[in-house]
């Protein structure tokens, strides 16, 4: 903190000098594009240097870890095909506190914001081109400031749980906790969640339908 104010005030006082003020904004531009992060050529070697858990290890098992999918994060830039290009946060100089931050997911002290979580998911999954299907969430039930792809899914996982029925509905009753006792019952019974799970019935990846103008018998949408 107090090596960064005289650094600010040498700056300051070098732009003030400047006879053209657009050399000093070119001069200043120049130095951002130095300081621009870039990939790391050690890839997750780097990242697991010191994030060596075994959570983080996980996703080299997952689906997510494939380097042999070209479609895989980990075929293109492994962690920071998500996390973000992370060059200046590995640096001995920023000690892992890089500028700008990394992508943190979740929600956690430090995590990114939300919009920028769901971005870094569906640069992916939203991208038709890329040669998966496509997974809609935005203008989706679940598509709100509160909740994010990490409320529900697992990257750093061998298996995402929310992708196994028999899992899937702890994962849903952690906000959905009155449907575990109190779940209309489905016929005679009440749903069997081990077996169905959630996805059985609910379809949370898929936009609602129109609504339609009963009267006219049109969209009620322009």
């Amino acid at each position: 903190m107090f090596r960064f104010k005289p650094l600010c005030l040498l700056f300051i006082c070098f732009l003030a000098n400047q006879p053209d003020p657009l050399m000093a904004e070119s001069w200043f531009n120049e130095l951002l594009v130095k300081r621009a992060p870039a990939y790391t050529q050690e890839g997750a070697e780097a990242c697991l240097a010191c994030h060596a858990g075994e959570k983080m290890r996980a996703v080299g098992r997952s689906a997510h870890g494939d380097p042999d999918n070209p479609l895989t994060p980990f075929a293109l830039h492994e962690c920071e095909s998500c996390h973000g290009r992370g060059s200046i946060h590995i640096s001995r100089a920023h000690g892992g506190k890089g500028y700008p931050p990394l992508t943190i997911f979740g929600y956690t002290r430090g995590a990114a914001p939300r919009d920028e979580q769901v971005e870094a998911c569906l640069d992916c999954h939203a991208d038709e081109s890329s040669g998966i299907d496509a997974v809609p969430f935005e203008g989706t039930l679940h598509d709100k400031w509160i909740i994010n792809c990490s409320s529900c899914h697992r990257v750093h996982a061998e298996n995402d749980p929310v992708m196994t029925r028999r899992n899937q509905a702890e994962i849903c009753f952690a906000c959905h906790s009155s449907k575990k006792e109190e779940h209309p019952k489905v016929g005679k019974r009440v749903p069997d969640f081990d077996r169905m799970g959630c996805a059985g019935c609910h379809r949370v990846h898929r936009l609602p339908k129109p609504e339609k103008n009963v009267v006219q018998g049109q969209d009620a949408t322009p």
